[in-house]
């Protein structure tokens, strides 16, 4: 029946007591553990304190010197032991059994102690102890089914997150459920896996597979995670309040193992810490955008996007310092004049036309253009490098000639400084215009990255600038601008419910009644009804 052994420990200042109580348990219950005889309440208090720990029944004396046996007993229930107690007492006094009861004693046995009785208060302890042991060993296994059905759920929400390339806010209310706090999301990609000859062989990936996925499993084993696979060859990790130095250690020692391990490398995108889970989306995007650099750096990277999701782009050691000075110089220069930036640019390309490697040349004129648009993006929080950066990549891509790399680069840095200009000097408040934007498209698929692209912002610094200046997430103000507008449109309109939740944004008519429930009190016919309203 027992299947954890039962610790007992006997307090009395008579002797001839204790030993007697330990005979008796041993005699009756030999399993049994006694893990403590102690002959005053201070001295087992202490020793329970500090080198016992957790045990399941006490049998003690009350009259005792310095600390008496029920004292003991309100002292150690105040430390948060949990245990069941029987008081040996050569008092017949009500008070001191009234005393006893108050303090969760199971029985009051007087001295001196009849033996024939005796295991009869030992089999009650027993049962006591055994069922509470059961009952809380069914609570501790429900509790981790119910831990682990929600992680998968978890996870699957996640997935299905980040497995579309956009997501209207109102259905991204689930991330209500995750822990209010501050999260990373790692993209993590094998880079030559299709290159490794025999992995036509599906069985052969899938132990490689295991062993990465441990792998990463044992590298955020310190922090809360929740980890996926994006497809075959790359996985996504969630993490919850970690460190940032830790986590990117973590992604240094990740790399190595998967090298050291498989016949693999992997390669790593880092994001800035967001609190909003409702961008998840977007972040997940400007990661994948930072893995695309593996294209211009190679594989087995760690690429660690700055405040605003742009790729930190590391020097190649072979261009000459020069050409790295008149980059900086023609980034800085783009805040001056255009004789300025002219002059900067013309002495960049001056030094490019030094190199004899193509390859180095192109690179420094893509680094040079990532530093144009990360600077831009940094000073204003403006959201066109997808579209910006491309272009600026293809024009490197097979220039006619030096000369037409030179002059269609110019042309492409002046546009980005008008652009630049026109946009410091038209910009209205962002978050007035999103709001108008809202409003007018509550029935439409609305995604935070459609509002930042209608105010021109960084989706991730318009989030971040929203809360700031409103005090509220993009997706309660959405969700409360859809609510408020159907709450007229039930007031004043004979309109069916299902046509209501259509009529902004919800597709769904059940999942619109809940939320309308959660967020007024009311369902939406009760609401309508309520309001006296057909």
């Amino acid at each position: 029946m027992i299947t954890d052994q039962i610790k007992v420990v006997i307090v009395d200042d008579e002797p001839r007591i204790r030993q007697g109580l330990e005979r008796l348990i041993k005699k009756f219950r030999p399993n049994w553990h006694i893990c403590g005889v102690f002959s005053d309440g201070d001295e087992a208090f202490r020793e329970i304190h500090e080198k016992i720990g957790a045990f399941d029944l006490i049998f003690t004396d009350v009259q005792m010197p310095v600390i008496n046996g029920l004292e003991l007993i309100s002292l150690l229930k105040e430390k948060g032991y949990n245990f069941y107690s029987i008081i040996i007492s050569g008092y017949d006094d009500f008070k001191y059994v009234q005393t006893a009861l108050r303090e969760g004693a199971i029985d009051y046995i007087l001295k001196p102690i009849d033996r024939e009785n005796f295991e009869s208060h030992l089999q009650k302890a027993e049962e006591l102890i055994v069922t509470d042991k059961k009952n809380k060993r069914l609570i501790e296994e429900a509790e981790e089914i119910q831990t682990k059905l929600t992680y998968e759920k978890q996870i699957q929400l996640l997935s299905d997150t980040t497995a579309v390339e956009n997501m209207d806010v109102s259905y991204l209310d689930w991330t209500r459920d995750f822990p209010d706090g501050k999260y990373n999301l790692l993209y993590i990609g094998i880079d030559n896996a299709f290159s490794r000859n025999g992995f036509e062989n599906k069985d052969e990936w899938k132990k490689w597979d295991v062993t990465i996925k441990e792998s990463i499993r044992k590298s955020f084993m310190q922090e809360r995670n929740w980890i996926w696979k994006n497809n075959q060859y790359s996985y996504w990790v969630l993490i919850y309040n970690g460190e940032e130095a830790k986590i990117e250690q973590s992604c240094l020692s990740l790399k190595t193992t998967i090298q050291r391990t498989t016949p693999f490398t992997a390669s790593i995108a880092l994001g800035q810490p967001f609190v909003d889970l409702s961008m998840l989306v977007d972040v997940k995007n400007e990661l994948r955008e930072a893995m695309k650099y593996r294209m211009i750096q190679g594989g087995n990277k760690l690429f660690k996007t700055e405040s605003l999701k742009l790729l930190t782009y590391n020097k190649i050691t072979d261009v000459p310092p020069a050409v790295y000075k008149w980059a900086e110089q023609t980034v800085e220069a783009m805040k001056y004049e255009e004789q300025n930036v002219l002059t900067a640019i013309n002495s960049f390309f001056d030094e490019l036309k030094k190199m004899t490697s193509p390859f180095l040349l192109q690179e420094s004129v893509r680094y040079l253009c990532i530093r144009i648009i990360n600077q831009w993006i940094q000073d204003d929080g403006i959201s066109e490098l997808p579209t910006l950066l491309s272009e600026a990549f293809s024009i490197t891509d097979e220039p006619a000639s030096f000369s037409v790399l030179r002059q269609e680069m110019i042309n492409w840095i002046m546009k980005i400084r008008k652009m630049r200009e026109y946009y410091r000097k038209n910009t209205i408040d962002p978050i007035v215009k999103a709001k108008e934007w809202i409003h007018s498209n509550l029935g439409e698929n609305i995604t935070i990255k459609r509002i930042a692209e209608h105010v021109h912002l960084n989706p991730t610094y318009f989030c971040e600038y929203f809360k700031n200046q409103t005090g509220e997430t993009v997706l309660d103000y959405v969700t409360n601008a859809r609510i408020q507008k159907a709450k007229q449109l039930l007031a004043a309109t004979e309109m069916k419910i299902y046509d209501i939740a259509v009529h902004v944004g919800y597709q769904d008519a059940k999942y619109f009644s809940r939320l309308f429930k959660q967020w007024t009190g009311l369902l939406p016919s009760q609401y309508r009804e309520k309001r006296g309203s057909f």
